[in-house]
């Protein structure tokens, strides 16, 4: 029994230990995003979003009323990871931060580029997330920080797995972020 003090009177609680969950060590070291090769985590390397801002001229037309669009760019018209299905991710998060900010993301593909949007314009509002682009995923919590995400029923296609923080880039039309990409090809 613990004892708590309220003005002269004096209360006798109970202690309450709380438990905590005892989850295996993390299948790796390392913050980042992997996927399996082989039956081994393997790192996917991220690229480099150069940030780009659109809808200005209707923004100023409008007088502020109708917001433009803030659109994430990668160079190359495919990722340089390619992989077959079944394929699902592994996320060592930093610490503090929650699997629920990253943002999984379908391309829109050209011949030298790679395109999604992540603020979406309106009249007297902006919608914010890439919500056109995004794809809904439920993550499975294996370890400490440490999370899978099943792709498997994700149709062939250019991907990517965007990190916080990185979509907020509403202060210069061209500043650079990282987003995890990843190609899933059609089976032979």
């Amino acid at each position: 029994m613990r004892k708590l003090f309220v003005g002269l009177a004096t209360l006798a609680l109970p202690c309450v230990a709380i438990a905590q969950d005892k989850l295996p060590a993390a299948p790796v070291d390392e913050v980042g995003v992997y996927y399996k090769v082989e039956g081994k985590w393997t790192e996917l390397p991220p690229e480099v979003v150069n940030w780009q801002t659109g809808g200005v001229i209707k923004h100023a037309a409008s007088l502020g009323v109708v917001k433009g669009d803030v659109n994430g760019k990668v160079r190359g018209g495919s990722s340089k990871t390619h992989t077959k299905q079944p394929i699902e991710l592994l996320v060592y998060l930093p610490e503090g931060t929650s699997i629920t900010e990253y943002q999984l993301l379908r391309f829109h593909t050209h011949s030298d580029s790679r395109e999604f949007r992540t603020v979406t314009g309106g009249i007297f509002h902006e919608s914010g997330g890439a919500t056109r682009d995004m794809v809904d995923y439920t993550p499975k919590h294996i370890a400490q920080r440490t999370w899978t995400i099943d792709l498997t029923s994700l149709s062939p296609g250019e991907y990517g797995l965007l990190p916080p923080g990185m979509s907020d880039a509403r202060s210069a039309s061209a500043q650079l972020g990282k987003v995890y990409t990843f190609s899933i090809i059609k089976p032979e």
